[in-house]
């Protein structure tokens, strides 16, 4: 693993443990929720998560927006960053699941 990919999965490793604020309930997967900051974006979410464009603000998690790159989307974001962001996004819901659950079994 060359210095690069080090750094990535670092940040990667960092960015899974991201936690939202408490009073944020937003899915960045499905788009659903109250968000507490009422920004469009989550202003602390990690880059690695980010699964916006940076160009136009598609959305490559629920595949909402019109992409300028055309459809389906081909600009360098959409081909080299989306995909292992989307993922990054899906491991973080999936964990973050997990922990919630085990706190509810944990009260009952």
């Amino acid at each position: 693993m060359n210095r690069m990919e080090r750094r990535q999965a670092r940040q990667l490793e960092r960015a899974l443990h991201f936690e939202q604020c408490p009073s944020c309930n937003w899915d960045f997967i499905t788009g659903e929720g109250e968000r507490a900051c009422h920004y469009y974006g989550c202003p602390y979410l990690p880059e690695a998560l980010d699964v916006l464009c940076p160009s136009c603000n598609y959305d490559f998690a629920t595949s909402e927006g019109r992409p300028e790159c055309g459809e389906p989307p081909s600009c360098e974001f959409a081909t080299e960053e989306a995909p292992g962001r989307v993922s990054a996004l899906r491991e973080w819901t999936r964990r973050r699941s997990a922990k919630q659950s085990l706190v509810k079994a944990s009260l009952s």
